[in-house]
Formats: structure tokens, C-alpha cells, sequence
């Protein structure tokens, strides 16, 4: 339904940005229905006199294109007669269908698109040419309705929308250069071809001036903080509007939206690990490209919307979006950040009815999120988690009994791991009741989803081995002769190694951190994850001629992030990637050999 894209136009003075967007015929045709087909027919009586006998009606609108103008033809029908005795006494009782050739023109106020029709013709039921008579030529004369003569479709509310967008993302010390940008806005042309209609919007640019060029400097505490609120509302707008074009579009494929959405929040971790100030923003950058992926999605949703205004809420928002990425890419000298109220605004578009902030940040377990994603009900949460830290040595008490099966954890084991930070001398002890969590945590996972049961037992090696690798099998280490959660220099946590920022919305985060059966679950649910929807959807084992290829890619896309799913094979892969893959492939082998203990070997 609508479509948009990004030209740049240079002069020596200003750069003129122009955002094609394409609406194609079922768009139009929502406009006209929602313009002049109003009944519930999708249809519209004129000179109806109420007897019945005396009407034209038009209905059932369609839009096509040829030789750049757009073509509309409707179902007619026309009745004349007069009512004599209670009975209509016709004189002409005639159905077929009207088709209106319309050109596309740009309106006077540069803010509207007119049709303007330039010829008519009758034809018969079927579409084929029907001979017409004066006194049908005449009814079509006098009763063709002005809005079909002239239809009018404006562009006035997603063009205010783009400019209340633009006032908070271009910096407000040059009044002039931004009322001036502002007041540009317009549109510039359009035109047909095939099924669709192009409408150019424009809009003037120019430099505020040199960009800076000074060395980087480290960031101040106050400068990380600032970014990392603007990073936080990145997030937050990503994540909400995944949300909505997941409820516009439920039959959407949420891999696209998953991919994004956890490559976005692993950059995000990469630029808050950087010490310095960037030349150019990079929020805008992180932005651009998450754009860029998102856009796509967009389109085609908006494609399946049936009410006309969700559509133009669409439209206005890939339009703000899409001049939001172009001017990030004219450099820093064009004075644009990427504000959190601007991320607000935006957001607020495609979301207009929202009353709450939609870049609201809340660290619970979102089950709309998971489900948006491709996730199922959320994980249970253990009854108790404890969160105590200890003081001096832990003393592990001898009698409390291992975990006893895989359907069933013994409570006082539990408690005894989440309390443990084990020693090499406590391998004996610790290695097996961890096994036993490993094993209780898969046959969860698999009890709950639709893994084949072709591939349960290379599922069960995956993560087995992925606790080893991410951990060693710990949830706990001792800092300062206290318990904590292990935690890597990114902040990945416990046994897993599972980021917080990454996965927020979709894991508990003190579960995450201080239970080692909910953490090593929470691991397990992302290993099936992308053992499902990414080894096994591309077919890693068909390329590979090896089952074993399903974990190998599974792990990889765990380890660097979706797009990594065949990092194990590709052969550009990083040293440090292929490093990686190899060890954990080493661990594979040993689990799959029935060592699964030889993770002692970590001690």
C-alpha cells in the first residue's frame, strides 16, 4: 500500500531531500471509499428520489494505471421512471460499469494530490464496450459526482506530523535555518505507473556549518549517562513499535523482528563499552540501520492494514523515519541528534491512541514482547529466590540429597546450588546435582515446545555444552568473600552468560541473576529458539550432510547474535569467531561421548 524511499538533490546552497512515496491501488481505493463510496456497500446513489425509480449508484470502486494516469472503474447502475398506480413505470433500467481516466496532478497548496478526470466510457457488465445511449450519456453528464470529477488526497497530516517530528531533532540555536527547513516541506510531484502511484515529498536542507573535528574525548560520567538514556529510548521505540506492527500484522514473521531487534541491543552494548565521544552520533547511526532493516516490514504491513487512517498513520511514520535517516547521512555539519523526545514524537505517530509514554521503560517479563518474537508463555519463576549474599567461607552440608530426576528438582538441592560457590575440591558433589538441574531444565523445554523428536537428544548435547563453555557449569563466584551472580566485562550473567540489556522484556532479570535453574532455562529457551528458527528453518543439517551442524549453528547464533547462525563454516569468519565455534565443538564432542562431567576439567 505504500512504500517510501530516499533521493537527495544538491545545489550549492542547500541539498533537497525527497522522499518518494509509493501508494498503490488498494490505497487509493480506500481514500475513494472513504471519500465518496461511503455506504456500507461501498457505493454512492445520486439522484435518487427515494421511490426506487429514479437513481444512479456507483459501487465497488477499482484503481489501476496506464500511460501515467490512473484509471477508475466502478459497477453502474442507472434506473428512470416515474411511479404511476404504486408501480414504477421505467424508462430506462440499465446496469454495466463506468470507467473515469484520471490524471495525477500535484494541488495548489503543495500538500494535496488531485485526480482530475479527463474522459469517461460506458461498458457492459461483463467489462466489455457497451454501445451507450444519449439518455445514459446524459445521466453520466449531469450526475457524475464532483468528487469523482476531482478527488482530493491530502497529505496535510503526516506533513504537520513531519514537521512537529523535525522541531525536535534539529538542534534549535539556527531559528532561521530550521523555520526555513521546516516551511520547505512539500510536495514536489507525482506520477503512476503500473499499479501504484508515486507522491515525491521535499524538503530543504543546508549545513549548519563545519562539523567538529576536535580529537575524541573520554566521556565524562555525565556524557555516558545522557547516552545512555538516548540508548535506552532507542531501545525502548524499537521495542514498542515491533510490538505494534506485530498486533497490525499477526500472521508477520517474527525472525526479521527478532534479529533486529537483539542486533540493536548487542551494538548498544558495543558503543557503551566505548570510553570517548564519537564524531558523528551514534545513536543516528544505530538508528539508520536498524531503519533500514525495519523499513521492509513496515511496508508490508501497511500493505494488509484495511482502515484508511491506520494507513496514513503509516505512511507518516516511514515518511519521518525515512527523512530522519537521510538527514543523519548528510553528516554531522546538518545540526540533527537523534533526541530522546524526537524518538517520543515519531513513536507517537505510528502510535497516536497510546496513553501511556511509549518509550516507558519497564525491566519485567513482557508477555506481549515474547510472544511478538516468537516466544512462548513466559518461564515460570521459581518459588524462591534467594538473593542473600555470604560472608567468609561456604561450608557445603554433606547431607542435603542431590536433585532426584529430571521430571522433579529436590527444593533443598536448589536452594543449596543457589547458595554455593563451588571450589575444585566440591567437583564431586557440585558437577553432578548440576548435571541433574541441566537435565530437569531440557526435559522442561522440550515438554513445553515442538522440537522434532529426530533432533532431542542433539538439543540436549547443545546445551549441555553451552553451560560449559559460557560458564563451566557456575552460577555463582566469590568477589570480595562475597556470593554474586558470575558476570562477564558485557554483563552477561550465571550460568549461561545471558545479557540483561540483550534480552530485557523477555527474562526475569533476579531470576537471570540469582537462581540457577531459571537462568540455566532461560539459556535453553534461547538455544531451542535458534535451533529452531534458525539451524533448522535454514538447514544447516542439509548443507552440512550433519546433524551435529544443528548445535554447531545454534551455539554460533547465541555466542555473535542471529546473523551469525553459520558463522562455524563461513569462511570469513574472525579468528576470534572461529576460536569460538571450535572450542565449544570440542565440548560438543565430549557431552555427546557421554563425558558429560569432564567440564571438572575447568577446575
Amino acid at each position: 500500500m505504500i512504500s517510501v524511499g530516499v533521493l537527495l538533490s544538491v545545489d550549492c546552497l542547500a541539498q533537497r531531500v525527497q522522499i518518494p512515496v509509493t501508494l498503490d491501488h488498494r490505497f487509493i481505493e480506500s481514500l475513494l471509499r472513504e471519500q465518496v463510496f461511503t455506504s456500507e456497500r461501498h457505493s454512492v446513489r445520486l439522484n435518487d428520489d427515494g421511490s426506487g425509480c429514479q437513481y444512479l449508484e456507483l459501487s465497488q470502486p477499482k484503481i489501476s494505471t496506464r500511460g501515467g494516469r490512473v484509471l477508475l472503474r466502478t459497477l453502474a447502475e442507472a434506473r428512470s421512471g416515474r411511479v404511476f398506480g404504486g408501480r414504477c413505470r421505467l424508462l430506462l433500467d440499465w446496469r454495466g460499469q463506468l470507467e473515469l481516466t484520471q490524471e495525477p496532478v500535484v494541488g495548489e497548496d503543495r500538500e494535496s494530490v488531485l485526480l482530475r478526470t479527463s474522459s469517461w466510457r460506458v461498458l457492459d457488465p461483463a467489462g466489455g464496450t457497451a454501445a451507450v445511449s444519449t439518455t445514459i450519456g446524459h445521466w453520466l453528464e449531469q450526475f457524475l459526482p464532483f468528487d469523482l470529477k476531482q478527488t482530493r488526497i491530502s497529505f496535510a497530516t503526516p506533513i504537520d506530523h513531519l514537521r512537529d517530528f523535525l522541531t525536535l531533532i534539529v538542534t534549535p540555536d539556527e531559528v532561521d535555518r530550521t523555520s526555513a527547513l521546516l516551511d520547505s516541506i512539500a510536495v514536489d510531484s507525482v506520477s503512476a505507473e503500473g499499479n501504484r502511484a508515486t507522491v515525491t515529498l521535499g524538503i530543504d536542507v543546508s549545513p549548519s556549518g563545519e562539523p567538529d573535528k576536535r580529537d575524541e574525548p573520554v566521556l565524562s560520567p555525565d556524557e555516558l549517562a545522557r547516552l545512555e538514556r538516548r540508548l535506552d529510548a532507542l531501545d525502548a521505540f524499537y521495542t514498542g513499535t515491533i510490538k505494534a506492527v506485530v498486533r497490525d500484522a499477526e500472521s508477520q514473521d517474527p525472525a526479521p523482528l527478532l534479529d533486529l531487534l537483539l542486533e540493536l541491543r548487542r551494538e548498544l552494548i558495543v558503543i557503551l563499552g566505548e570510553p570517548y565521544i564519537r564524531a558523528d552520533d551514534p545513536v543516528g547511526a544505530l538508528f539508520v540501520d536498524a531503519w533500514d532493516r525495519l523499513v521492509p516490514v513496515l511496508k508490508a504491513i501497511a500493505e494488509e492494514q484495511p482502515d484508511h487512517g491506520r494507513s496514513l498513520n503509516y505512511f507518516a511514520f516511514i515518511s519521518a523515519g525515512d527523512v530522519l535517516r537521510a538527514l543523519d547521512r548528510l553528516g554531522p555539519g546538518m545540526g540533527i541528534e537523534v533526541s530522546i523526545d524526537g524518538l517520543r514524537r515519531l513513536a507517537r505517530i505510528l502510535l497516536p491512541d497510546e496513553p501511556d509514554d511509549p518509550l516507558q521503560r519497564d525491566d519485567g517479563v513482557d508477555p506481549e514482547l515474547r510472544k511478538s518474537l516468537g516466544f512462548g508463555p513466559p518461564i515460570p519463576l521459581p518459588p524462591v529466590i534467594d538473593d542473600a549474599s555470604f560472608n567468609g567461607p561456604f561450608f557445603l552440608d554433606w547431607l542435603v540429597p542431590r536433585a532426584l530426576a529430571a521430571d522433579r528438582l529436590d527444593p533443598a538441592a536448589v536452594r543449596k546450588l543457589n547458595n554455593w560457590v563451588p571450589k575444585a575440591g566440591d567437583m564431586n558433589v557440585y558437577l553432578p546435582m548440576v548435571r541433574d538441574v541441566l537435565r530437569h531444565v531440557v526435559a522442561e523445554q522440550l515438554r513445553a515446545n515442538e522440537l522434532d523428536g529426530t533432533f532431542h537428544k542433539v538439543y540436549q548435547w547443545l546445551v549441555f555444552a553451552a553451560a560449559w563453555q559460557e560458564s563451566c557449569w557456575r552460577q555463582f563466584v566469590a568477589e570480595n568473600d562475597k556470593r554474586v551472580p558470575m558476570r562477564s566485562g558485557t554483563g552477561d550473567l550465571g550460568m549461561m552468560q545471558i545479557n540483561p540489556k540483550v534480552w530485557r522484556g523477555l527474562y526475569d532479570l533476579h531470576g537471570l541473576r540469582w537462581d540457577i535453574v531459571y537462568n540455566a532455562r532461560a539459556g535453553a529457551d534461547i538455544l531451542e529458539h535458534h535451533m529452531l528458527n534458525y539451524a533448522i528453518r535454514k538447514g544447516e543439517h542439509q548443507t552440512t550432510g550433519a546433524v551435529d551442524s544443528l548445535a554447531r549453528s545454534a551455539y554460533a547464533a547465541y555466542n555473535g547474535g542471529p546473523r551469525q547462525y553459520d558463522r562455524y563454516r563461513r569462511a570469513n569468519t574472525s579468528a576470534r569467531g572461529r576460536k569460538v565455534d571450535a572450542l565449544f565443538y570440542e565440548k560438543y564432542q565430549q557431552i555427546k561421548s557421554g563425558k558429560e562431567l569432564a567440564v571438572a576439567s575447568c577446575y
